[in-house]
Parts: structure tokens; C-alpha cells; sequence
């Protein structure tokens, strides 16, 4: 292998059926041991959201990092699940904001923010890793940088990030959040249609040369993985609409 590992890997993988979740993480996990965790996802469009898919994963003693969408839930609901989990064994969570769905417009968001359900989880739960979001894409450097800063005051212990598709990007970040956790993230685009997704729903940039080769996204990887590396920091890889096994097959070949 001529690239380093960071210490910590972790696979995001989007819960389309609680059994289908189970068995791709146990497979993956004991296939590439250097992966340290599953990271569950919660998408609107998917009726499976994180909270029943991380206690079939606990269940079977795999390390979770279950997300949860602020915008779809009270202080009291999120307390609540979170103690249920914790009993199983959850060390780790990521709350994160949330969008609300363009095409309901009689959509009613909570009013919880990622501040609050932070400074709340933290004093009812302290032993537990409470992680939040951080986007390069969505706003200025300097607000985002600004906001992971109000998000660590709130009691934040570190970050998950969208993807990096640059190494340059990569580096502004890993030079400003030295001695923050922060979980970088890793994702494959093999097409035009998967690139105007990033594009028009997380207003990412694409370095003018990016390629949909599959050699070339897996070598993207590398680089990344080896940066993180380099800071002693951690990363997730994001299949997206993609086989896990393939794409790890493809990085790790």
C-alpha cells in the first residue's frame, strides 16, 4: 500500500432495508478490518431512518455512528432515543441540522437547533461523543469556520464533514481544525448526473479537471485518505449509489 491509513475509517452506509444494513456492515467490517465504524444515515426520502437500523447494528456489536436530523424532532423525542440506544451500547452521535423538503410546503420543522439538542444531549448524556456537521460548500469559509466554533462552545466533540472531491480544499480544513476531532469525508462520482446532484443540492465545486473514472475516483481516495493521514485525523467513505464492496475493492485493491 503506498498511502497511509488514518487510525480511524469509518463506512456510511444508507438503511434501505434494517436486515440488508446489517449484513452489509458485518461483511464489509470483516473484509477490511481497518474499518472502525458504521455511520447510519437519515434520509427523508427513505422510510427507514437511523434510529431502528443502529439497534439491529448494536445488537450485533458493531460500533455506530447513528444520525439524526434535527428539524424532524423535539428535544424530548431525540433524549429519548438516544437513551434507549445507549443502553445498547452507543458511544457516538451526529446531529445535524437538516433542510426542510422543498416539494412539502405544509412541512412544520421542530424548531430545534443543532446548538440546543447539543447543549442539551451533552448535559443529560455527558459520556457520550456528540458530533456535528460541517460543510465547506454551503456558505463562506470564514461563517462555516465561525459556526464550528459556536457548535464546539456548545459542546461539540468534533465533526463529520460533507465529502471533499479537491486535496487543496481538504488541506484549508485540516490546517484550521488542528486539534479538533474531524471525520472527513470520502465519496465516489462516477457521472454527470451524480456531479449535478453534489452541485445543485450541496453546492459543491468540482476541481476543473475532475474525472468519472473509477480508477481515478479510487486514486482521489487515496490521496485524501493519505492527507488525513498525514494529520493524524479521520475519515468516512460515502458509497453512494455505489456497491461498498466495490468501491473499497477499488481504494484498497
Amino acid at each position: 500500500m503506498n498511502f497511509k491509513l488514518p487510525s480511524s475509517i469509518a463506512l456510511e452506509l444508507v438503511p434501505h432495508s434494517l436486515q440488508g444494513i446489517v449484513d452489509e456492515a458485518c461483511s464489509n467490517i470483516a473484509a477490511n478490518t481497518f474499518l472502525s465504524s458504521i455511520n447510519v444515515p437519515e434520509i427523508r426520502s427513505l422510510p427507514i431512518k437511523s434510529y431502528e437500523p443502529t439497534i439491529e447494528l448494536l445488537r450485533n456489536k458493531v460500533r455506530t455512528t447513528p444520525h439524526f436530523r434535527m428539524i424532524d424532532r423535539t428535544s424530548t423525542d431525540l433524549l429519548n432515543k438516544l437513551e434507549a440506544l445507549i443502553e445498547l451500547g452507543l458511544k457516538e452521535v451526529l446531529l445535524i441540522g437538516g433542510d426542510s423538503p422543498k416539494d412539502n410546503p405544509d412541512f412544520s420543522p421542530s424548531g430545534l437547533t443543532t446548538l440546543e439538542a447539543v447543549r442539551s444531549v451533552k448535559k443529560q448524556f455527558p459520556g457520550l461523543r456528540v458530533y456535528t456537521g460541517l460543510d465547506p460548500f454551503r456558505s463562506s469559509f470564514r461563517e462555516e469556520l465561525d459556526y464550528a466554533f459556536r457548535k464546539i462552545d456548545a459542546g461539540s466533540d468534533g465533526f463529520y464533514t460533507q465529502p471533499f472531491f479537491s486535496v487543496g480544499m481538504l488541506e484549508l480544513w485540516l490546517e484550521q481544525l488542528p486539534k479538533t476531532e474531524v471525520w472527513y469525508g470520502i465519496a465516489p462520482v462516477y457521472s454527470q448526473k451524480s456531479r449535478q446532484y453534489w452541485e445543485r443540492v450541496n453546492k459543491v465545486v468540482f476541481p476543473p479537471d475532475f474525472s468519472y473514472e473509477k480508477n481515478a475516483n479510487a486514486e482521489l481516495a487515496r490521496q485524501l485518505l493519505d492527507k488525513i493521514a498525514e494529520s493524524k485525523q479521520r475519515a468516512y467513505l460515502m458509497p453512494i449509489a455505489v456497491s461498498a464492496k466495490e468501491y473499497l475493492n477499488s481504494i484498497f485493491e
